[in-house]
């Protein structure tokens, strides 16, 4: 592209020069007609070759962009991390274009470490926990009462987005003080050190539980999500007794009907129930 527009502007240049030189010695040879045929006659193909030179350089933005779009679908694609939810968009193409090379930004990526945590770095257990989290917000994102808006919408659009955020940036912390640790263990522990090193490792532990218990509690609103699922799922069923009535009716079995009729009216309030359920245990996490 940089190439294409030197060429524009040196062809640009070349032309005006050639027009500059005609018109000076028309103007000295005093043969005004002729000049300026001969000044048409040089413009057309130097106005050819600049809109030819316009297109290329048209084309050549437009593959860009194009193949810039290839390489962010690939990033997004094959690199896992976890952003700051309260990163912009621009700064969200920053940080997605630092793992594309030919664009040569990787140092921007660094203004924006703290915000951004790529969980290749995290050790095995870390990423498992993180993992759990992440399984449990997608399936309430995928769920029927997502879908149906029953759901609380500050939890699922805001809470649960920044319960990941802050479960992957405690997880990376405590992943590099237990790295401290280790190496503060290579070699002979004296009583002294380890007077230093257990309350520090008890501190870890301590974060360690906290972390497994927020990822506890995603999971338990998941699970409230998958309960209001099948109430809605049974709600759908429901809508198809008619179809069963008239079945048994046709069989002369009152019982059955009356059974059906009864099930219905008890489901209503396990849907309810249910759906109340969830909102509150989604509410919970914001507290």
């Amino acid at each position: 592209m940089a190439k294409s527009g030197g060429h524009a502007l040196a062809t640009a240049a070349l032309c005006v020069s050639v027009l500059v030189v005609v018109a000076v010695l028309g103007a000295v040879a005093g043969f005004a007609s002729p000049v300026i045929a001969l000044v048409a006659v040089l413009a057309a193909p130097c106005g050819l070759v600049l809109t030819y030179d316009l297109l290329r350089r048209r084309e050549d933005a437009a593959e860009e962009r194009r193949l810039l779009a290839r390489e962010r679908d690939h990033v997004r694609r094959t690199v896992d991390f976890v952003a700051d939810p309260d990163l912009t968009e621009e700064e969200r193409l920053v940080v997605i274009d630092s793992f594309v090379p030919w664009l040569g930004v990787r140092a921007d990526r660094a203004v924006l470490t703290e915000r951004l945590v790529l969980v290749r770095e995290l050790p095995p257990p870390a990423r498992a926990l993180l993992e759990r989290a992440r399984r449990a917000v997608t399936s309430v994102y995928a769920s029927l009462a997502m879908r149906h808006r029953m759901l609380d919408g500050l939890a699922n659009e805001v809470v649960l987005p920044r319960q990941i955020w802050e479960i992957a940036v405690l997880l990376r912390t405590q992943a590099s003080l237990q790295e401290e640790q280790d190496r503060a263990r290579h070699g002979l522990v004296t009583p002294e050190l380890e007077a230093v090193l257990e309350p520090q490792q008890e501190a870890l532990r301590r974060s360690l539980a906290a972390v497994t218990s927020r990822v506890e509690s995603l999971e338990r609103y998941a699970r409230r999500v998958q309960e209001a699922d099948a109430a809605l799922r049974a709600r759908e069923a429901l809508d198809n007794n008619h179809k069963y009535r008239a079945l048994l009716a046709r069989t002369h079995d009152q019982d059955a009907v009356r059974a059906l009729e009864a099930q219905g009216e008890a489901l209503e309030e396990t849907l309810a129930r249910s759906v109340r359920e969830a909102v509150e245990a989604g509410r919970t996490l914001a507290l």
